[in-house]
């Protein structure tokens, strides 16, 4: 490395390099090379932009007066149509045999009465008939034509003349036609046409073509649209007479002769043709830009590129001279000859300086590595190796290049490495292996790593170069993240199965409901003694059996009943391990209950029922008798222990249930909590003792999990979050039938359900109206205004929860009770902080209900 510096200061104190960093500073010939470019490029825009302007113009001019001959020949047509239909017209009048006759018989009265009948005046032209040796015509005036313009007409006959009356300018055609009896004439048939006076036909010039058509008379020129008259010059006028073809009239408009009439022209405007070379002009002047831009950016290019490989190869010889080396200069035939000689030399100075550095580098670079680096010849064994490679094995430098990579990892995959990336390796070999590995320590301990294996090139031989990284915490890192994962997926799976069972306990209820309605109505109809009494008590307790199972399935759904008090867990612990050991005394239990544990505020009688569960099983893992062990403790949970089990972290209360049974197996594990699944015997359990344990813990936002071993026994560990809140106290239930005289809607979608509620509540001295939906019940409240709403909250289109804030919008102050084949959850909690009077679940009795019925009325 010092000699390589040595050179480097050498080459700087050079005055090659001097010049070379002066270069920056001198005038250069690449800016006149483009600036040369540029401006011929300039000038040659310029002169296309100057012709293609004066073709263009001159192009647009031609277009813009054929458009004029175009609409003027339109004009002329319109016009010779026109003269030619009211010549039509005057002939079918000279041809009329009335006229005719009339004229013969010297009718004046009937021949004006025909004219102005059949030939009226209208866009105008007015017909006229004379007889024959008269000097009059018939009719002898209109309205607007005076006699004296007729008189003129006859002696002049004006055709196309420009005539001025009155101070009106009118332009007159008089056309005529003999009426003939056989070869004799009768008289003449005159027209006198105004084309002033025809709005009709400007009109049709205004929408057919985009000028106007004007009369001249002497000086003055008389627009037809706008009856304005303009007064022309001499030049104008001398342009008239010798019949220019085009005359500019003013700045914006232009004159043309109409052919076929002396005095008449169309007059057009130039605004068109302005605007047209408006868009001309803008059309170059932006093309000429952006074909300067493009020469200028082209010309600049290549400028570049004829002084780039100068530059390029001034850039690089800087680079070296600051310390690059991994630097060559382009080589081949696509240089000048002077520049390959110069980029030749300069490689070959490059590869000198390479050759210096490259063992220094190679060290340095493996000694700042963390990981494990080290380099095999193709037989595997230890060439170079940095400190971190020995080290975490335990060896010293120099035994470590004593090694083999079979004393490193094991001897199969250092046959493979071997094989493919050393002495053994084919063309379809790769050059590049990534494994999972151990390394072995010099005292045979194994370390997980990860190895990347490549062939490269050093000091002018092919050796296999070993990068190895320690992931041993990478490695526990994704078993605990497998871990949590599966913890959620059963989660997740417990859930989905919760609200299976939950839909199944509901339905259940409903049925059972029957059941017990009937059952308590047969009871009020029996008397002491009756001998069905047995019997319906069996179907009574037959339904508080089935009752109690889909309590516990409900449970599992977390849909169950909880009466929330602030109590100890040691007391409930207490009370659960009391009642199991009076009748299991073959099961010797051992208490370890931590003093002063925190309260919890629980249902109690739920929690009780999760104890005996878990003591139930505990003694079936015992057939032969054992010990379990329950203790309590206060802890605290995580943020991450508690994320998997979706509750918050924080104090909570732990009771952990331990037995010396015979375990279970990992496929049975896993499934333990769903609802059904036993192990037992066909008649022995219902499997759902351990399903709605999970579901009354989850729904207490608690934590249930079990640990356990084949021939090791099990453990169940409970957590339940602490609370402080003060103990409440209970209050005892009657059993007696209470009745009333009130109006109750009863609200309930099941026909059966329905049914025996309505006798129930007949029975109890009621007035019933039953609604089988929300909808009809809205309706019979504000018909009848009940003194109690019996709500069901199962119910489809409408639930419970829409019929009750209905009903609470119609009367704040309504009585509601709900019913439900769910238990006491947070749907019903949150209707009863809004107002709901009371609840009660089905299957319930008469009893039940009718003191629940006293309650909401009278509270």
């Amino acid at each position: 490395m010092k000699l390589i510096e040595r050179q480097i200061e050498r080459l700087k104190k050079t005055t090659v390099l001097n010049n070379i960093l002066e270069f920056r500073n001198k005038k250069r010939f690449s800016t006149y090379l483009v600036t040369t470019f540029a401006i011929l490029a300039t000038l040659s825009v310029v002169v296309i932009v100057i012709a293609l302007y004066g073709f263009f113009d001159k192009r647009v001019e031609s277009e813009f007066r054929k458009k004029i001959l175009a609409e003027k020949g339109q004009v002329e047509i319109i016009l010779h149509n026109r003269i030619s239909s009211i010549s039509s017209l005057l002939k079918d009048l000279g041809s009329d045999n009335i006229i005719r006759v009339t004229v013969m018989l010297d009718g004046k009265s009937q021949l004006e009465e025909r004219v102005s009948e059949f030939y009226p005046s209208r866009e105008g032209v007015h017909f006229f008939v004379k007889k024959q040796g008269e000097n009059y015509v018939i009719p002898r005036s209109y309205p607007n034509v005076s006699e004296n313009l007729i008189r003129f007409s006859l002696q002049h006959y004006p055709y196309g003349e420009v005539v001025t009356e009155n101070e009106e300018t009118r332009l007159l055609w008089w056309l005529s036609t003999p009426i003939m009896h056989q070869t004799q004439l009768m008289g003449t048939a005159y027209a006198l046409y105004d084309m002033t006076r025809d709005k009709k036909l400007i009109e049709q010039i205004q929408q057919t073509v985009n000028g106007d058509v004007s009369m001249l008379k002497a000086e003055l020129l008389y627009s037809l649209s706008s009856e304005n008259a303009l007064k022309l010059d001499e030049k104008m006028l001398n342009g008239i007479a010798t019949n220019l073809e085009h005359l500019p009239l003013g700045k914006n408009n232009i004159l043309s002769k109409i052919d076929g009439f002396d005095n008449l022209f169309y007059k057009s405007s130039l605004e068109a043709l302005v605007n047209e070379k408006r868009k001309v002009t803008l059309w170059i002047g932006l093309s000429s830009i952006v074909i300067l831009a493009l020469s200028i950016i082209l010309s600049v290019r290549l400028g570049k590129r004829m002084v780039e490989p100068l530059r390029r190869m001034t850039r690089m010889a800087i680079q070296i001279s600051e310390g690059h080396k991994n630097l060559s200069f382009e080589t081949g035939s696509n240089n000048y000859w002077e520049f390959e000689q110069l980029s030749q030399a300069f490689n070959y100075m490059l590869a000198n300086l390479k050759d210096a550095e490259e063992q220094s580098r190679y060290k340095e670079l493996l000694e700042n590595v963390d990981d494990a680096v080290y380099i095999l010849d193709q037989e595997g064994h230890v060439l170079e190796a940095n400190e971190a490679a020995y080290s975490q094995l335990g060896y010293t430098q120099d035994q470590f290049f004593e090694l083999n990579l079979s004393d490193i990892i094991p001897h199969q995959q250092a046959r493979s490495i071997i094989k493919q990336l050393g002495k053994g390796k084919t063309e379809n070999d790769p050059d590049k292996i990534t494994l999972q590995t151990t390394h072995a320590t010099i005292d045979r301990n194994l370390i997980a790593v990860e190895v990347q294996c490549r062939a490269i090139t050093y000091r002018g031989r092919r050796v296999i170069l070993n990068v190895a990284r320690d992931i041993t915490a990478r490695i526990e890192a994704e078993k605990e993240k497998k871990h949590l994962e599966s913890q959620l997926i059963h989660s997740q799976k417990m859930e989905a199965v919760g609200t299976l069972a939950g839909g199944i306990a509901h339905d259940f209820n409903n049925l059972l409901m029957g059941i017990q309605g009937y059952i308590s109505l047969m009871r009020l109809q029996t008397v002491e003694g009756d001998p069905n009494d047995e019997y319906l008590q069996g179907i009574e307790n037959a339904v508080m059996n089935a009752a109690n199972l889909t309590n516990q399935l409900l449970g599992f759904a977390r849909k169950g009943k909880y009466t929330l008090r602030q109590t100890s867990l040691n007391r409930i612990v207490e009370n659960s391990t009391k009642m199991f050991t009076r009748t299991k005394k073959e099961i010797v239990t051992h208490l370890n209950l931590q003093d002063k544990i925190w309260d919890v505020k629980v249902d109690q009688g739920q929690i009780e029922q999760v104890l005996i569960n878990l003591f139930l099983n505990a003694w079936h893992a015992m057939p032969d008798g054992g010990d379990l062990f329950i203790q309590t403790e206060n802890v605290y949970l995580s943020e991450d222990y508690c994320k998997p089990y979706e509750v918050r972290p924080g104090n909570y209360v732990k009771a952990s249930i331990t037995d010396t049974g015979i375990g279970i197996s990992n496929d049975i594990i896993e499934r333990i909590f769903e609802p059904f699944f036993t192990t037992k015997e066909v008649g022995k359990g219902t499997g759902l003792g351990l399903a709605s344990a999970y579901g009354i813990i989850k729904n207490h936002s608690g934590i249930i999990r079990v640990y356990s071993e084949l021939g090791n026994g099990t453990t169940f560990n409970i957590y339940l979050p602490a609370s402080d809140e003060k103990a409440e106290k209970t209050i005892k239930e009657s059993s007696q039938l209470l009745k009333g005289q009130e109006k109750i809607l009863l609200v309930e979608d099941e026909e059966g359900t329905i049914q025996v509620e309505e006798l129930m509540l007949k029975e109890l001295g009621y007035s019933v109206l039953p609604a089988m939906s929300g909808q009809e019940a809205i309706q019979l409240y504000e018909e009848n205004k009940p003194d109690l709403v019996a709500l069901d909250m199962i119910m489809p289109e409408m639930n419970g929860k829409d019929t009750y804030e209905r009903l609470k919008r119609i009367n704040p102050e309504v009585k509601v009770l709900l019913v439900s084949g769910y238990s006491l959850n947070k749907q019903i909690e949150e209707l009863m902080e809004k107002g709901c009077n009371g609840f009660i679940q089905k299957p319930f009795d008469i009893v039940q209900l009718s003191q629940k019925i006293r309650e909401v009325l009278e509270n």
